[in-house]
């Protein structure tokens, strides 16, 4: 498998422990020092992204990917593309954010583990 292989299937487990809420699989993911900006500028760190999903501050009900591009550089992986998050509001409403992306992925210790991530929205 390339590192470009393993990428694709992390952020394919990534995007499905956000749908499912998986707090596991998240800390696995996560680096300790991550840096989450969301697409309005909002930013957390790994232990307030996590807390955010658990008490469904984002309550992701689907996640799409149609465009992605990874790039391994040694020790590091740019991901770069568009994604569609699907959230459910607190009123049971859902909502959609359509945005571009970029996160990184460093190997540490032997392990990958995504580091940063940064969104804006495409307008309307």
């Amino acid at each position: 498998m390339t590192a470009e292989q393993d990428i694709q299937s992390l952020e394919n487990r990534r995007y499905k422990a956000m749908v499912e809420a998986d707090v596991a699989a998240l800390n696995e993911l996560l680096a300790d020092d991550l840096i989450y900006t969301h697409s309005n500028a909002v930013v957390d760190s790994k232990q307030s992204y996590i807390e955010g999903v658990v008490n469904k501050r984002w309550a992701y009900s689907a996640a799409e990917r149609p465009q992605e591009k990874i790039e391994v550089f040694g020790d590091a992986a740019r991901v770069t593309g568009h994604v569609r998050l699907t959230l459910k509001n607190a009123d049971g409403s859902s909502r959609t954010v359509n945005g571009r992306f970029l996160n990184l992925w460093l190997k540490r210790n032997g392990r990958w583990q995504m580091a940063a991530w940064q969104s804006t929205p495409i307008p309307a």
